[in-house]
Formats: structure tokens, C-alpha cells, sequence
């Protein structure tokens, strides 16, 4: 009976499971480039509570960065490209970066924050150049 019970379970979440929602990633950019903005904020009013939103709101958005799709990743697959792996390991620096912004800044060395604050813009901007072309 306890079989049953566990094959019903199984099969009611796997008929009711739906793929993870498609990220705009325009809308992305443009959600991290305001958390940038409040974190900006947050150091000029001198507001923890900016800084914070700023900085977890970057740290979900950032999750979500992909390159733009590129004609190699039909013969390497996605995971394969180079644009994806940079742009990956740029996300992983922006995260611990931006995550050192929020320990500075608790710590009140206002001016350590604003150099990982710096940095963090730095890795975005060079993620653009490479991947993106700019």
C-alpha cells in the first residue's frame, strides 16, 4: 500500500511539475542596474537598509545571467562556450563582490565598500565588453 501511496506522489508532482519561468534577460539587466542604483543610493544617504536591498536584489538577479545565444553553441552545447563560462565566472565575482559591499559597509568602512561597489561595476562592465561587445 505504502508503494502505491509513493508512486501516486511521484507521478502527481511530475504531472503538476512546470519548467523553471524563462528570465527576460533585458529586464534582468535593467532590475541589476537599479540594484546598482540603490546601492549607489545607500552610500550616499548613508542608508544600511539601501545598501542591503541593493545588494540582495543584485545577488537574485545575477543568478539569472546568460550570454547571448551565439551560433557555437549548436556544435559545443550551451554550458560549452566560452561566453557562457565568462559570463558565469563573472557572476560568481559579482556575488562575492557585492556580498563584501554589505560586510564593509556593516562594519561601517564606508570607503572599503565603495571600492568592492567599484569592482563589482568593473566585473559588469567587462562581462559587456567581451560578451556583448561594447
Amino acid at each position: 500500500m505504502k508503494k502505491y501511496l509513493l508512486i501516486l506522489a511521484l507521478f502527481g508532482t511530475a504531472l503538476f511539475a512546470e519548467d523553471a519561468p524563462k528570465v527576460d534577460m533585458k529586464k534582468n539587466m535593467q532590475e541589476m542596474e537599479v540594484a546598482l542604483a540603490v546601492i549607489q543610493r545607500g552610500f550616499l544617504y548613508n542608508d544600511p537598509v539601501l545598501v542591503e536591498g541593493g545588494v540582495k536584489n543584485l545577488q537574485a538577479r545575477v543568478k539569472h545571467i546568460e550570454p547571448p545565444s551565439k551560433e557555437d553553441e549548436v556544435l559545443l552545447g550551451k554550458g560549452n562556450t566560452y561566453s557562457y563560462k565568462y559570463a558565469k565566472k563573472q557572476a560568481a565575482k559579482i556575488s562575492v563582490l557585492s556580498e563584501e559591499i554589505l560586510t564593509h559597509f556593516n562594519m561601517g568602512e564606508k570607503y572599503s565598500a565603495m571600492n568592492r561597489y567599484k569592482e563589482t561595476l568593473k566585473q559588469c562592465l567587462a562581462c559587456h565588453k567581451k560578451i556583448r561587445r561594447w
